[in-house]
């Protein structure tokens, strides 16, 4: 194969990877959205769109190893990045399969919601959460399950923008920041865990019969979220050994 055409044929595989991060990033947005707004048409689209996500990775590993038989031997750096794409598809593509399930869980729990429940995220609950300082309700969580999305989907964003620049320096800034996502996500937890512990459990049990099961649920989507930072790290730790050859991050002030 000359030159210039495995050339052509690297900056395509390039391509095929950042649509897949852009796709992957919108099926998140879209979960978040319908998560907020409690739309399940929406969260049906989310799970439609996986198919998609899941057929241009296995695009994109076809690709990378029809390069990888039919070019021998490669460059240091050719091959690092033919070795990585593999990886950083899969991470990408069990990111999309996290916001399929979140989809999928909002499905589930929609229904569990009763008019005096209801956690739908309007102007009037944001207003009522902020506005009840200490005290933990599904309103509150949903909020902060909502910031962790957010700084999920940052995550996310920050790190095909590293892939897309071959950013070193900027791919092992956003490995150190997987904390802040670990925090919300821990804050979340608790206060879950919190809404329904001691004397307030059978209280909320006794009013409404499926607050147990939504706070579940909610677990269950949080969990997923913080997962998507923990995909993203390992693409960071791709992106540094693509263009270092390193195996391992170091902290930005060894470097």
């Amino acid at each position: 194969m000359v030159r210039t055409v495995l050339d052509k044929e690297l900056r395509e595989l390039d391509t095929q990877i950042l649509h897949l991060g852009s796709l992957v990033d919108d099926a998140l947005a879209k979960a978040l959205e319908a998560l907020e707004t409690a739309d399940q048409a929406k969260s049906g689209m989310v799970i439609e769109a996986d198919a998609i996500i899941d057929s241009l990775r296995a695009a994109i590993e076809e690709h990378t190893i029809r390069l990888l038989t039919l070019q021998q031997p490669l460059g240091g750096k050719d091959l690092r990045f033919l070795t990585s794409a593999l990886s950083i598809a899969s991470d990408l593509e069990r990111t999309g399969d996290g916001a399929a399930g979140i989809a999928q869980i909002i499905l589930r729990m929609t229904p569990l919601q009763s008019n005096a429940a209801q956690v739908k995220v309007t102007d009037s609950t944001k207003i009522s959460a902020l506005g009840e300082k200490g005290q933990i309700t599904e309103a509150s969580i949903m909020l902060d399950m909502l910031d962790l999305g957010d700084e999920a989907r940052r995550v996310l964003q920050g790190t095909m923008e590293a892939f897309a620049m071959r950013d070193v320096k900027t791919a092992r800034y956003i490995w150190e920041e997987d904390d802040v996502v670990d925090v919300r996500y821990h804050l979340v937890r608790h206060d879950l865990m919190a809404m329904l512990e001691g004397a307030r459990a059978l209280p909320a049990l006794q009013h409404d019969s499926h607050v147990l099961q939504r706070a579940t649920y909610m677990l269950w989507i949080a969990h997923k979220l913080e997962r998507a930072a923990d995909h993203c790290s390992n693409i960071c730790e791709r992106i540094v050994f693509i263009v270092e050859g390193e195996t391992s991050i170091k902290p930005l002030e060894a470097t």
